[in-house]
């Protein structure tokens, strides 16, 4: 229980950048090619003033994060914004209901984009 209480820390601040403010990211800054000259990792370190000023409280973000990293298929993200959601205090049933959305938007997708919908005609039907 210990082990899962530190990973969940540490997933908790993978993309915070305060915490590792004027230091970079210290696994993804490294990862970073010098032609960027930096701005990568500025990026990286802005996330978490993003999250603060998004409208969203931490928990919602993590779960809107967790359904984009599902339907990216990541799991270096799915593992991350997982962990950062149930610190955020997500329950294992939100986080269910979260991965069962994003895969409901998947095969309705897949379903429209391989049958070849007409793509006006649900515009239409959406009113746009």
């Amino acid at each position: 229980m210990r082990y899962l209480a530190v990973l969940t820390l540490a997933l908790g601040t993978l993309f915070t950048g305060a915490v590792f403010a004027g230091q970079g990211h210290p696994i993804l800054t490294p990862l970073e090619p010098k032609a960027t000259g930096g701005a990568y990792t500025n990026y990286l370190m802005s996330q978490s003033e993003f999250a603060k000023k998004s409208g969203f409280d931490a928990k919602t973000f993590q779960l809107v994060s967790l359904a984009a990293a599902v339907g990216m298929k990541c799991e270096y993200c799915i593992l991350a914004h997982s962990g950062m959601a149930k610190k955020a205090g997500a329950t294992d049933e939100q986080i269910k209901t979260v991965v069962m959305m994003a895969a409901n938007v998947a095969i309705n997708s897949t379903v429209l984009y391989g049958n070849q919908y007409d793509i006006n005609a649900l515009r239409k039907m959406f009113g746009k």
